[in-house]
């Protein structure tokens, strides 16, 4: 089923969707070579609303059923995001 149609670009999808690039996004640690699409091009006057649903549990949320982000590295994040100022 394609809920998206030919319309909507879609950066991360299927097994690309992980803590690993999760983090990256959120503080701009992405490797050499990855494309502007795959970046959060934001500054310290962007407002960044992240909505996660699904599995998780007291401090943690999981990505596809196999790995699990942990608060404190979520917050660690936003404290690397705010520190950059992105």
């Amino acid at each position: 089923v394609d809920l998206y149609g030919d319309h909507i670009e879609i950066d991360y999808r299927g097994e690309e969707v992980n803590v690993e690039n999760f983090i990256r996004v959120l503080t701009g640690r992405h490797p050499e070579g990855t494309p502007p699409s795959k970046r959060l091009r934001t500054s310290a006057k962007s407002n960044v609303l992240i909505y996660m649903t699904g599995h998780g549990g007291n401090e943690f949320l999981k990505f596809q059923d196999a790995e699990e982000i942990s608060s404190r590295d979520l917050a660690d994040s936003f404290a690397q995001m705010e520190e950059k100022q992105r």
